[in-house]
């Protein structure tokens, strides 16, 4: 190890036939990224720098295209993604969660994830794991922690612990978990998918929302909500949060059946008022798109498309997962028709039921079906994503001065975004990370390329 303190701060060369900032700069074609220490020092033109290129010693990497490291802005380490519920999953004790954690960043590392925004773990496993990536045990993305979420009896979520009542506990709650070392508080505004809770009404009313956001905001933290139902949208806004996530527009559907009570399930029924009203405050929308079962989607489509026949079940399931994803294409494509895309992120809400760690190029590829750029796509997914977890100082673009966490795709991604799934090599801090996840486990092992 002698010496590698000089080696770590020499400078480093890597060129590629075109270079996306995410940036000021935009694309530059065979462009080159020079790294110092952990930093970017330089970005431009192999022409402007070609006084400084050393004749040997550059990594090059022809025919492939640099970006920016993805900032996934939602996901949930310590779950599985093995299609358990989340009653199955959380039968798991925190040690093996912890160990699903580590599995799940080395995957979201080799897809190009640098910087993850975990939204939810139960009691302090996500602490522990980032504390033993800070003192080197292993490699993993950059940690962006909310710890256990703020949810009510029995709410979503509520076997990670963190539940919170009323106004006195829920200011005591996200104080306790600042100083435990949250980066952001995450609020759970409506039901969700756990047993019991009805996603298509709010959980916590607009007052109780803005304990919260104050108690937060107090301490230097950012917000995020859990908001399926529209009506938690709406109480978001009125509370002041920072941001929310999955944004569905959930109302309660038509009541067929006797003895529940409520409808079985709910609509997504978009209202333009509510965008009208998220762009006046300023919030971001962190759109979960590869979530609500798109794995399994693909994996029926490929099936069918190979002419294996698919089972009557597996046939449901298919047309009732088409069915989801027009509905939630549809309101991707009515919040960008009302102005919301520089406030919406491509997000991946990882770990729940089947949406696995390491398929970030799902939410790209479906944000284009519904309407973005390949270029706004990845921007949603970098620049735009690292602004909303509130760091975008740091990462998210190609600039000097900000952390060297590269991805490197074979092709043209802004020609055909599929192209972000063909992963050459990435960086975190200046260090060769990936391709090959199990090189990761360990600091100072570089895949070979």
């Amino acid at each position: 190890m002698n010496g590698s303190g000089s080696a770590a701060s020499a400078r480093r060369y890597l060129r590629a036939a075109q270079v996306v900032t995410a940036g000021e700069r935009g694309v530059i074609q065979d462009g080159v990224v020079v790294v110092e220490g952990s930093r970017i020092a330089a970005v431009g033109p192999a022409s402007d720098l070609a006084a400084e290129l050393p004749p040997e010693g550059v990594q090059e990497f022809p025919n492939g295209t640099l970006l920016p490291g993805l900032v996934d802005a939602h996901a949930h380490l310590t779950l599985a993604a093995d299609r358990r519920t989340y009653e199955q999953m959380v039968l798991d004790p925190d040690e093996m969660m912890a160990l699903v954690s580590v599995r799940n960043m080395q995957r979201h590392l080799a897809c190009g994830v640098t910087t993850l925004r975990d939204n939810g773990g139960r009691n302090r496993v996500t602490f522990i794991v980032r504390e033993a990536i800070n003192r080197g045990y292993f490699i993993g993305p950059r940690l962006l922690l909310s710890g256990r979420p703020v949810t009510h009896s029995y709410g979503h979520f509520y076997w990670c612990n963190g539940v919170a009542d009323g106004a006195v506990a829920i200011r005591a709650a996200v104080r306790q978990l600042v100083a435990e070392g949250a980066d952001h508080i995450k609020i759970m505004a409506s039901g969700g998918a756990t047993a019991g809770n009805i996603p298509y009404y709010a959980s916590y009313d607009a007052e109780e929302l803005r304990v919260a956001v104050e108690a937060a905001h107090a301490l230097g933290r950012l917000t995020t909500a859990h908001c399926r139902a529209k009506q938690s949208m709406i109480n978001a806004v009125e509370a002041g949060l920072d941001c929310i996530e999955h944004a569905e527009f959930l109302v309660p559907g038509e009541v067929v059946e006797y003895g529940g009570g409520v409808a079985s399930s709910g609509v997504m029924q978009y209202d333009p008022h509510v965008t009208e009203r998220l762009l006046q405050a300023g919030l971001f929308v962190s759109f979960t798109f590869q979530a609500g079962g798109y794995d399994s989607l693909v994996e029926l489509r490929t099936k069918q498309e190979q002419g294996e026949r698919l089972t009557a079940e597996e046939q449901r399931r298919r047309d009732a997962l088409e069915h989801y994803y027009e509905m939630k294409l549809g309101i991707f494509q009515r919040l960008l028709e009302d102005g919301m895309r520089p406030r919406l992120v491509v997000s991946s809400d990882a770990g729940p039921f089947d949406c696995e760690f390491g398929r970030m190029h799902y939410g790209l590829e479906l944000a284009v079906q519904g309407g973005l750029t390949p270029l706004q796509a990845i921007e949603a997914a970098t620049r735009l994503a690292a602004d909303c977890c509130g760091v975008g100082q740091i990462v998210g673009t190609l600039e000097p001065g900000k952390e060297a966490d590269l991805l490197v795709v074979r092709g043209d991604p802004l020609k055909d975004i599929r192209q972000m799934a063909d992963v050459w090599a990435v960086y975190k801090g200046g260090q060769h990370v990936a391709p090959s996840p199990c090189s990761a486990l360990l600091p100072g092992i570089v895949p070979v390329a």
